[in-house]
C-alpha cells in the first residue's frame, strides 16, 4: 500500500474513533450524535493528514515517472 493510502486509512480510523467518542459523549438525539460524530471525524482526519504533510512524512506530488 502506498504512503498516501496508508495515511488515509489511519486518518479515517483515528477520526472515526475520536468522532464516535465525542458524539456519544455529547449525546442528544440520534441525528445530533451522527452530525457531531461526522463533523469531529472529518476535522480529526484532516488534522492527521495535515500534520503528516507538514512533517514531511508524506509527499502527494508525483514526478513524471509516477514515483
Amino acid at each position: 500500500m502506498r504512503e498516501a493510502q496508508t495515511l488515509a486509512v489511519i486518518a479515517g480510523g483515528v477520526g472515526g474513533a475520536v468522532g464516535a467518542f465525542v458524539g456519544v459523549a455529547v449525546g442528544g438525539s440520534a441525528v445530533s450524535v451522527t452530525l457531531t460524530t461526522l463533523g469531529v471525524a472529518t476535522l480529526v482526519g484532516v488534522g492527521v493528514i495535515a500534520s503528516a504533510v507538514v512533517a514531511g512524512d508524506v509527499e502527494f506530488l508525483a514526478d513524471a515517472d509516477g514515483k
